[in-house]
């Protein structure tokens, strides 16, 4: 069985729920008659339940035995001797122990679970089908495992049914619309999707989301057509949906109608039901229609404070490195300052700083930014070039040549970082008069 986000929900506690089933049934046996054969088999079946609670399956199995062989037809033995075998992954040995107990008392639930166990332990997906299905009345989670096994099976139409009897009963959910999802996606029948979609917008065209969902479907299958005309039956009847512009502002670029494109954009950056993630897709696609369009950049930076504000991180991440590709590395500064304020263990936001420092002249700041960061990052030697490199622009030559020696040691299989060091180096040396210790760095430069 496919183990992760689909695993089983309900996994059988067999050590401490047949502890107690297993007091139940001996006791309903008549074991605490004085009859020798009754004491030897008491004594040895409590000590079975000892050794395999103390994980000595071996010797619980012994024990066991021994018990079959006092009292040959008592089902809570088979039951326990398939428990000892499937700890030890002797599954034949288990499975027949369990189908043993299962024929003995047909009535009860706990040696039909156990079976089901062992064929999901052992992806054995057909055989789980057949034996979860006594299960089902028990408990409705065990329908939500037969959706599982029915799609690791690859039987999605069984699987597809359990799901629409799951969803009448209970209603939508999440999990399970990943989970019919994934069917559908698996079985390439995407004509099913779309007709549950169409259902779905059918039967609650009052949810937002319902319409999202049948447009995004119409879309990933290039159905541009049925997509946009989706949408526009969306903004008929709602009409004042912000998250309806999530849909428009696409099929607008691709009609380049761009006004209204623009729009939408607007609408969705700074709207605030829009959620964060969705708000980042939109402004990537705003950032980059602006690169093709520029002329449209006005109306790119006149969302940035609004959307920023309610996207946090990620966003101001999105930002910077747009602005450094317009070089406007001033503004690049500020929101990666802005967003390693939310993940300041980000080296890669730390590094771009650093850099960006040096980049706009602020030799002080690169100093004292990186000198605090090493505390943290004792071997990356960046931080070292950079404040080297600093250091040297504040004719601190003494405290530039000892970071550049110091962060020349932690640079490993990196030549075009390390011939950075020796420029650097070289430079320091020759502003503080040692001409031969700067040739010296300038030919391990140039050896490369």
């Amino acid at each position: 069985m496919k183990k992760g986000p689909y695993r089983f929900v309900i996994i059988c506690t067999l050590l401490s729920s047949i502890w107690g089933q297993a007091q139940v049934e001996t006791d309903s046996l008549g074991l605490v008659s004085n009859d020798s054969t009754h004491v030897k088999f008491q004594t040895h079946f409590y000590e079975a339940i000892k050794q395999k609670t103390l994980e000595n399956h071996s010797k619980a199995i012994e024990e066991l035995l021994s018990c079959k062989a006092l009292r040959p037809l008592e089902a809570v033995v088979f039951h326990e001797l398939g428990i000892n075998y499937f700890n030890l992954k002797q599954y034949e040995s288990a499975e027949y122990n369990f189908q043993k107990a299962i024929s003995l008392d047909e009535a009860n639930f706990w040696y039909k679970e156990s079976l089901y166990h062992l064929y999901v332990d052992q992806d054995r997906y057909e055989d789980a089908i057949l034996a979860v299905k006594p299960l089902l009345s028990r408990h409705p989670d065990y329908k939500q495992d037969l959706v599982n096994l029915n799609l690791n099976a690859g039987r999605y139409d069984a699987a597809l049914t359990v799901l629409d009897d799951l969803d009448a009963t209970f209603g939508h959910n999440a999990l399970r619309d990943s989970i019919r999802n994934e069917v559908y996606d698996r079985s390439g029948n995407e004509g099913q999707r779309i007709t549950h979609l169409t259902k779905r917008l059918r039967d609650a065209p009052e949810a937002p989301a319902n319409f999202l969902n049948l447009i995004y479907a119409h879309s990933q299958l290039n159905q541009k057509k049925e997509a946009f005309e989706t949408a526009q039956v969306f903004l008929k009847q709602h009409p004042k949906s912000h998250l309806v512009h999530v849909a428009l502002y696409k099929f607008y670029l691709d009609q380049k109608a761009y006004d209204k494109a623009i729009e939408s954009m607007k609408i969705v950056t700074t709207s605030s039901v829009v959620s964060p993630d969705i708000k980042v897709k939109v402004v990537n696609d705003f950032m980059s229609f602006v690169a093709q369009f520029p002329e449209y950049k006005p109306a790119l930076l006149e969302v940035t404070n609004t959307a920023t504000q309610t996207t946090p991180n990620r966003s101001d991440i999105e930002w910077a490195d747009y602005y450094y590709n317009q070089k406007a590395f001033s503004k690049a500064l500020s929101y990666y300052a802005k967003a390693l304020r939310f993940d300041p263990d980000n080296f890669t936001i730390i590094k771009n700083i650093a850099l960006l420092y040096l980049e706009t002249n602020q030799y002080e700041k690169a100093a004292e930014f990186t000198h605090n960061q090493l505390e943290l990052y004792p071997s990356q030697p960046l931080l070292y070039l950079v404040n080297g490199t600093a250091n040297k622009q504040l004719n601190k030559l003494d405290v530039a040549i000892e970071f550049l020696t110091m962060g020349l040691d932690y640079v490993i299989d990196n030549k075009p970082l390390q011939i950075d060091f020796y420029k650097q180096l070289s430079s320091a040396y020759m502003l503080q008069g040692n001409i031969q210790e700067s040739e010296a760095f300038t030919k391990k430069a140039t050896a490369y």
